[in-house]
């Protein structure tokens, strides 16, 4: 198989003033011009060359460095079509991918950004790029019919895990995968030392971006973080409402007689709003 590395993703803001500019390239000692837009193609259709043995099998890996700026749309888009996912994993990664999943601070920030939401498998993809993990992408010619009986070339895109990470070194008799693994372990164990890395922070009560943090999860584990949401909810509301109700017996001390003669809005008791949020994430555990 051939390889392809990816080490750097250049950004559109990287490029210069223009998108439309201009670099230049050296191809069997011809000068070849390309725009940013050509830079984006190059990765989608380098895949479809054949490699020297005139097949189109690839050792595909990201590296982490790409991280050292936020990932392009494109790049992403680029990975539901080339990039992999957690299916290809054997066990021992896939067992430790569940526990990274549930810690990421960069899945964390992702959660507040409505436009990478679409992305499905975005969640797949950190952890392949953060971990450097390689896998192998071959794709296969295949003549079949339309319904309409008119016969079309098709590719056929196929992912599999590198099996050598799996096979045993006979020097050391651990497997060539095991500095992976405990990459895996060590990055799992620096999170969990993370100050404050609880399940409620300041800017993650949104219930639209917990209910996605707690899908991650199974449902017994789904059970004790709905608690624990409710349960900080809970005290957040029982600190309001002490705020408020020593500034409203200061209000009132100012106040006239008239304004304790006026009926006031009939709004819900907490207990009455913290029922309601129960109840509104009861619902949407049934439907996870």
């Amino acid at each position: 198989f051939s390889k392809m590395i990816i080490k750097h993703v250049i950004h559109i803001e990287d490029w210069g003033i223009s998108s439309m500019t201009e670099r230049q390239f050296s191809l069997n000692k011809v000068m070849v011009s390309f725009t940013y837009w050509d830079y984006i193609q190059a990765f989608n259709k380098v895949l479809c060359y054949n490699n020297e043995r005139h097949k189109h099998t690839w050792f595909i890996k990201v590296c982490a460095k790409i991280f050292a700026n936020p990932i392009p749309n494109w790049f992403l888009n680029w990975w539901s079509y080339d990039g992999t996912t957690i299916k290809i994993l054997p066990e021992p990664f896939l067992k430790l991918y569940k526990e990274w999943v549930k810690i990421s601070p960069d899945l964390h920030k992702l959660y507040h950004q409505e436009h990478i939401c679409y992305f499905q498998q975005i969640e797949h993809i950190y952890f392949f790029i953060e971990i450097s993990i390689p896998w192998i992408h071959i794709w296969v010619p295949e003549v079949d019919f339309t319904e309409e009986q008119i016969p079309c070339l098709y590719r056929t895109y196929y992912n599999n895990f590198w099996e050598k990470l799996m096979k045993k070194d006979p020097q050391t008799k651990s497997i060539y995968g095991q500095e992976l693994l405990d990459l895996i372990t060590k990055t799992i164990h620096d999170y969990k030392s993370i100050p404050n890395k609880g399940i409620m922070t300041d800017d993650s009560t949104s219930v639209k971006h917990m209910a996605r943090k707690i899908s991650n999860h199974d449902e017994r584990e789904q059970t004790e973080m709905i608690m624990k949401y409710l349960e900080e909810v809970k005290k957040k509301i029982l600190l309001n409402i002490s705020h408020y109700a020593t500034s409203d017996s200061s209000m009132r001390s100012e106040t006239s007689e008239d304004v304790h003669e006026a009926q006031p809005y009939e709004e819900d008791t907490p207990v009455d709003a913290l029922k309601k949020a129960e109840d509104f994430l009861a619902k949407l555990k049934d439907k996870m």
